[in-house]
């Protein structure tokens, strides 16, 4: 029987049965300011991280596109007013900061949101989060939404700042037979071109043995197939200069395989929940189903493990075998923010 692997973000909701609205941006979300000047880096200026919406089918295995009108863009839970394209002030931050268009990244046009200012000062130094709510047509309207954090951190020194770049939004599908992942990484806003060394890893979760392994590939790049991935996998990229060890986590997925994993979730009593933990909703189950692509068939005779973690791929709690497992809020507590659940079928 083949292995299936899926995994899901608690952190946004995700509508119906088979849409997943995930938020990506062209540079990372990250900026360090210096706590002896106050200095940013790296610079949104100068790299200017376009935000952007990925709708996709699973069952259906095609990417959905996003009305051209209707969408909305959210600053830490305030509408951002555009006037031009060009937002008006918002919160703490000054008009001008971002922009919106819709344009053709990855090939698919979408709508966008291009960051033009800072968002980490001297005086925010707290993490920000950047929402997302737009309507796609599958027969009917329906409206999907996700957010995105920008990572803000205080540092005594020149900060170091890892990342991963992949073509195609990490998919492997039916025109993209093959992904390149590239680490890269920033020190004080500025790549680091020499003197680096890296280290690649996958996450691995089976019966007994959860974990990220070391896959023994040392290069800046690292191409991988559909034979590489269940689903969805995990890999990871540690930048090593000197003795200082920064590491980036990729999500990739592959939607030529026959079979995925639909997590459902639900309450306790088994009805369809929003993938949200707060503290209004306390808890969700999942209760994984294997299904065929395209047929929406349900597949039996699969025992599922679980491994939750935080966004950096760290352990929060496993469980192998049973037919759910159940995410708390305490378990986002603990994490600090969003939660990942990877399932693995065998």
């Amino acid at each position: 029987m083949s292995i299936c692997k899926g995994q899901t973000t608690i952190k946004f909701v995700k509508q119906g049965d088979t849409l997943n609205c995930n938020l990506r941006s062209t540079f990372p979300l990250k900026q360090f300011v210096s706590n002896g000047n106050g200095a940013v880096s790296p610079s949104f200026i100068a790299n200017q991280p376009c935000i952007y919406p990925v709708v996709r089918s699973s069952l259906q295995a095609t990417r959905v596109a996003v009305k051209t009108s209707g969408y909305k863009w959210y600053y830490n839970g305030t509408e951002i007013v555009f006037s031009n394209g060009l937002s008006t002030a918002v919160g703490s931050l000054p008009a001008g900061t971002f922009k919106t268009e819709y344009k053709t990244i990855d090939g698919f046009s979408v709508p966008t949101l291009t960051i033009l200012k800072e968002i980490a000062s001297a005086s925010n130094i707290d993490t920000d989060t950047i929402e997302f709510k737009g309507i796609v047509n599958t027969g009917f309207d329906t409206t999907v939404s996700a957010s995105i954090d920008v990572a803000i951190e205080q540092t005594d020194g020149e900060a170091c700042l890892a990342y991963i770049t992949v073509n195609n939004g990490g998919v492997i599908d039916d025109d993209v037979p093959t992904l390149t992942m590239t680490g890269k990484l920033l020190v004080g806003g500025t790549e680091k071109t020499s003197g680096v060394s890296y280290k690649w890893y996958k996450m691995r979760v089976t019966n007994g043995s959860d974990g990220w392994v070391d896959l023994n590939k040392n290069t800046q790049s690292i191409t991988i197939s559909a034979s590489d991935i269940n689903s969805t996998e995990l890999y990871k990229c540690e930048a090593i200069v000197g003795d200082k060890v920064t590491s980036a986590v990729q999500e990739v997925s592959d939607e030529t395989d026959v079979l995925i994993i639909y997590p459902n979730p639900t309450d306790s009593a088994g009805n369809s929940v929003p993938e949200e933990v707060s503290s209004v909703q306390t808890s969700i189950y999942y209760r994984p189903k294997v299904m065929k692509r395209s047929t929406s068939t349900e597949v039996s005779g699969y025992t599922f493990n679980y491994l939750l973690t935080k966004s950096d791929g760290s352990e929060i709690d496993s469980q192998d075998g049973g037919t759910s497992f159940m995410v708390t809020y305490s378990h986002a507590v603990q994490a600090g923010g969003d939660l990942t659940l990877i399932i693995s079928a065998e």
